[in-house]
């Protein structure tokens, strides 16, 4: 059965509840506190408005909450802002998968794709994706885009950071 966590003492603070799926949940104790919210706060990142959660230790990237959406520090240091480009919004909602639960190799390939989708290919779609790659998971429900091919199509893509499964917060 799911367990539910209040963000702070208050009775009127948003309830979360724990998937209960990641591997090793002490490893990815949020590391993204409340110095890191504030420069994302007034980076213009988000849309005016935006509220975000207050640092939280005891939230993790797994649980879920009718208020509240988990991203990511990642896909922001690649310059993205939300809400994101057509390209990357339309991966999301085929694949059905959310933003927390993906790898950086995958938001470098969707952002490399979505420049030359741009520039070149207006065409291109995200269901031209399996020729060149396939999703698939990596660890405690993660996904990344895997290469069919041994000449994959963007190089050095794959390179990941150990450290962006703790860098994460919630907004609504």
């Amino acid at each position: 059965m799911a367990r539910q966590t209040r963000s702070s003492s208050s009775d009127s603070a948003p309830m979360f509840i724990h998937q209960n799926i990641l591997q090793d949940p002490e490893k990815e104790i949020c590391s993204f506190d409340s110095a890191h919210l504030s420069a994302l706060k007034s980076s213009g990142i988000f849309t005016e408005g935006t509220v975000f959660q207050s640092f939280d230790r005891e939230i993790r990237s797994d649980m879920v909450s009718t208020e509240w959406l988990c991203f990511n520090a990642f896909p922001f240091t690649l310059c993205l802002q939300f809400p994101f480009p057509d390209f990357i919004t339309e991966f999301f909602h085929i694949t059905k998968i959310s933003f927390s639960q993906t790898m950086p190799m995958l938001w470098r390939v969707l952002l490399i794709l979505d420049r030359i989708k741009n520039a070149h290919i207006p065409d291109l779609s995200v269901h031209d994706l399996p020729l060149a790659y396939r999703l698939r998971c990596h660890g405690s429900c993660r996904f990344l885009l895997y290469s069919t091919s041994n000449d994959p199509l963007i190089l050095r893509a794959t390179r990941n950071e150990e450290e962006c499964k703790s860098k994460f917060f919630f907004v609504k």
